[in-house]
Protein backbone atom coordinates (compact mmCIF):
# COMPACT_ATOMS: atom_id res chain seq x y z
CA UNK A 1 0.00 0.00 0.00
CA UNK A 2 3.16 2.48 0.82
CA UNK A 3 4.08 1.63 -2.69
CA UNK A 4 1.20 2.49 -3.89
CA UNK A 5 0.69 6.15 -2.45
CA UNK A 6 4.32 7.00 -3.32
CA UNK A 7 3.80 6.28 -7.00
CA UNK A 8 0.17 8.14 -6.99
CA UNK A 9 2.25 10.86 -5.03
CA UNK A 10 5.04 10.98 -7.39
CA UNK A 11 2.63 10.63 -10.54
CA UNK A 12 0.74 13.87 -9.05
CA UNK A 13 3.89 15.95 -8.70
CA UNK A 14 4.97 15.21 -12.60
CA UNK A 15 1.61 16.17 -13.65
CA UNK A 16 1.28 19.42 -11.75
CA UNK A 17 5.02 19.97 -12.90
CA UNK A 18 3.63 19.43 -16.75
CA UNK A 19 1.11 22.04 -16.06
CA UNK A 20 3.35 24.18 -15.08
CA UNK A 21 5.92 24.08 -17.78
CA UNK A 22 2.71 24.42 -20.48
CA UNK A 23 2.19 27.76 -18.63
CA UNK A 24 5.60 28.87 -19.07
CA UNK A 25 6.01 27.93 -23.42
CA UNK A 26 4.11 31.18 -23.61
CA UNK A 27 6.60 33.45 -21.70
CA UNK A 28 4.87 37.06 -23.02
CA UNK A 29 1.06 35.16 -22.45
CA UNK A 30 1.03 35.86 -26.29
CA UNK A 31 -2.93 36.25 -27.48
CA UNK A 32 -4.06 35.86 -30.60
CA UNK A 33 -4.98 39.51 -31.47
CA UNK A 34 -1.19 40.54 -30.78
CA UNK A 35 -0.38 38.13 -33.52
CA UNK A 36 -2.28 39.49 -35.93
CA UNK A 37 -1.56 43.46 -35.70
CA UNK A 38 1.84 41.93 -37.12
CA UNK A 39 2.61 42.92 -40.70
CA UNK A 40 5.20 42.30 -43.29
CA UNK A 41 7.32 44.56 -42.84
CA UNK A 42 7.42 45.31 -39.30
CA UNK A 43 10.27 46.94 -37.08
CA UNK A 44 11.63 44.47 -34.56
CA UNK A 45 11.50 47.09 -31.96
CA UNK A 46 7.58 47.24 -32.78
CA UNK A 47 7.60 43.75 -32.64
CA UNK A 48 9.40 43.26 -29.31
CA UNK A 49 6.70 46.18 -27.57
CA UNK A 50 4.17 43.58 -28.88
CA UNK A 51 4.98 40.39 -28.14
CA UNK A 52 7.91 40.82 -25.56
CA UNK A 53 11.55 39.23 -25.70
CA UNK A 54 11.47 35.84 -27.62
CA UNK A 55 12.49 33.08 -25.46
CA UNK A 56 15.58 32.67 -28.78
CA UNK A 57 16.18 33.51 -31.83
CA UNK A 58 18.25 31.34 -34.79
CA UNK A 59 19.73 32.73 -37.85
CA UNK A 60 21.51 31.34 -40.97
CA UNK A 61 25.06 31.21 -41.52
CA UNK A 62 25.89 30.54 -45.13
CA UNK A 63 27.22 27.54 -46.83
CA UNK A 64 29.76 25.19 -46.02
CA UNK A 65 32.20 23.12 -47.73
CA UNK A 66 31.03 19.16 -47.27
CA UNK A 67 34.51 18.98 -45.88
CA UNK A 68 34.09 21.01 -42.92
CA UNK A 69 34.26 19.80 -39.81
CA UNK A 70 33.39 22.29 -37.36
CA UNK A 71 29.98 24.53 -39.62
CA UNK A 72 29.41 27.17 -37.87
CA UNK A 73 25.45 27.39 -36.33
CA UNK A 74 23.45 29.85 -34.81
CA UNK A 75 20.47 27.88 -32.97
CA UNK A 76 18.45 28.70 -30.28
CA UNK A 77 20.40 31.25 -28.72
CA UNK A 78 18.79 32.01 -25.10
CA UNK A 79 17.62 35.87 -25.04
CA UNK A 80 17.22 37.94 -21.42
CA UNK A 81 14.98 40.35 -21.33
CA UNK A 82 17.60 42.89 -21.57
CA UNK A 83 19.21 41.54 -24.28
CA UNK A 84 19.83 43.51 -27.22
CA UNK A 85 19.14 41.15 -30.79
CA UNK A 86 20.34 43.85 -33.07
CA UNK A 87 23.34 43.92 -31.48
CA UNK A 88 23.78 39.91 -30.64
CA UNK A 89 22.68 39.33 -34.48
CA UNK A 90 25.49 41.89 -35.92
CA UNK A 91 28.10 40.86 -33.40
CA UNK A 92 27.67 37.13 -34.74
CA UNK A 93 27.80 38.09 -38.44
CA UNK A 94 30.59 40.56 -37.84
CA UNK A 95 32.82 37.21 -36.43
CA UNK A 96 35.41 36.40 -38.87
CA UNK A 97 36.37 33.21 -37.34
CA UNK A 98 35.30 31.56 -40.50
CA UNK A 99 35.01 27.20 -40.22
CA UNK A 100 35.77 26.45 -43.96
CA UNK A 101 36.92 28.50 -47.23
CA UNK A 102 33.29 28.10 -48.35
CA UNK A 103 31.10 29.91 -45.33
CA UNK A 104 34.51 32.91 -45.59
CA UNK A 105 33.10 33.70 -49.31
CA UNK A 106 29.27 33.19 -48.26
CA UNK A 107 29.49 35.57 -45.12
CA UNK A 108 30.32 38.18 -47.57
CA UNK A 109 27.11 38.08 -49.24
CA UNK A 110 24.52 36.55 -47.03
CA UNK A 111 21.42 38.19 -45.72
CA UNK A 112 21.24 38.72 -42.03
CA UNK A 113 17.54 36.53 -41.82
CA UNK A 114 16.62 35.90 -38.35
CA UNK A 115 14.02 33.86 -36.93
CA UNK A 116 12.49 34.59 -33.75
CA UNK A 117 10.65 31.72 -31.35
CA UNK A 118 8.35 33.05 -29.08
CA UNK A 119 6.91 29.75 -27.63
CA UNK A 120 8.66 26.56 -26.52
CA UNK A 121 8.25 22.91 -26.08
CA UNK A 122 6.73 21.90 -23.14
CA UNK A 123 9.93 20.08 -21.25
CA UNK A 124 8.58 17.81 -19.09
CA UNK A 125 8.02 13.69 -18.90
CA UNK A 126 4.69 13.71 -19.92
CA UNK A 127 5.67 16.64 -22.84
CA UNK A 128 5.75 13.59 -25.44
CA UNK A 129 2.36 12.96 -24.94
CA UNK A 130 0.76 16.64 -24.84
CA UNK A 131 -0.27 19.09 -27.78
CA UNK A 132 1.27 22.76 -27.56
CA UNK A 133 1.44 25.91 -29.99
CA UNK A 134 4.92 27.31 -31.69
CA UNK A 135 5.36 30.83 -32.77
CA UNK A 136 8.14 31.90 -34.69
CA UNK A 137 8.43 35.93 -36.39
CA UNK A 138 11.20 35.69 -39.27
CA UNK A 139 13.28 38.47 -40.08
CA UNK A 140 14.69 40.07 -42.51
CA UNK A 141 18.21 41.50 -43.28
CA UNK A 142 17.25 45.01 -42.12
CA UNK A 143 15.14 43.52 -39.00
CA UNK A 144 11.21 44.29 -40.58
CA UNK A 145 9.14 41.17 -40.73
CA UNK A 146 9.22 38.82 -43.53
CA UNK A 147 6.92 35.69 -42.15
CA UNK A 148 5.09 35.01 -39.26
CA UNK A 149 3.67 31.61 -38.17
CA UNK A 150 2.44 29.27 -35.57
CA UNK A 151 1.95 25.65 -35.93
CA UNK A 152 0.24 23.37 -33.25
CA UNK A 153 2.12 20.02 -32.39
CA UNK A 154 -0.11 16.89 -31.74
CA UNK A 155 -0.54 13.93 -33.83
CA UNK A 156 -0.52 15.98 -37.12
CA UNK A 157 1.46 18.30 -36.99
CA UNK A 158 -0.62 21.12 -38.53
CA UNK A 159 0.05 24.83 -39.19
CA UNK A 160 -2.52 27.28 -37.70
CA UNK A 161 -1.26 30.26 -39.18
CA UNK A 162 0.67 31.96 -41.55
CA UNK A 163 1.90 35.67 -42.69
CA UNK A 164 4.29 36.09 -45.58
CA UNK A 165 4.63 38.02 -49.13
CA UNK A 166 5.31 36.22 -52.12
CA UNK A 167 8.77 38.68 -52.20
CA UNK A 168 11.51 36.57 -54.01
CA UNK A 169 14.07 39.02 -54.94
CA UNK A 170 14.55 41.34 -51.70
CA UNK A 171 17.11 43.49 -53.31
CA UNK A 172 14.61 44.86 -55.99
CA UNK A 173 13.56 48.30 -55.20
CA UNK A 174 10.65 48.50 -57.11
CA UNK A 175 8.63 45.38 -55.94
CA UNK A 176 5.22 44.11 -55.69
CA UNK A 177 4.73 42.42 -52.88
CA UNK A 178 1.37 40.15 -52.60
CA UNK A 179 0.78 39.12 -48.67
CA UNK A 180 -0.74 35.54 -47.66
CA UNK A 181 -2.39 34.68 -44.87
CA UNK A 182 -4.09 30.98 -43.83
CA UNK A 183 -5.52 31.05 -40.55
CA UNK A 184 -6.84 28.30 -38.88
CA UNK A 185 -9.16 30.43 -36.52
CA UNK A 186 -10.95 28.12 -34.06
CA UNK A 187 -6.95 26.51 -33.64
CA UNK A 188 -5.68 29.78 -33.55
CA UNK A 189 -7.43 31.01 -30.59
CA UNK A 190 -7.54 28.44 -28.52
CA UNK A 191 -3.41 28.24 -28.89
CA UNK A 192 -3.71 32.01 -28.22
CA UNK A 193 -6.42 32.73 -26.17
CA UNK A 194 -7.20 36.54 -24.75
CA UNK A 195 -5.71 36.70 -21.61
CA UNK A 196 -8.31 37.87 -18.38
Amino acid sequence: MKKVLIALALFSLLVMMDSCSNIRANRNSIQYCDIEQIYIGMPLDSVVQLLGQPYTFNSDLGCHDLTCEHPRVVSDIKMRKETDIIHVIDSIYRDTNYCCQTNREMMRTIEKNTTLTYTKRPLSLMSILKSYPMLWVHLDSNYRVSSVYAKYYDADDKCIYSLSSNTIFPEEKERDVHVKLFVDTTMFRKCFPIMP
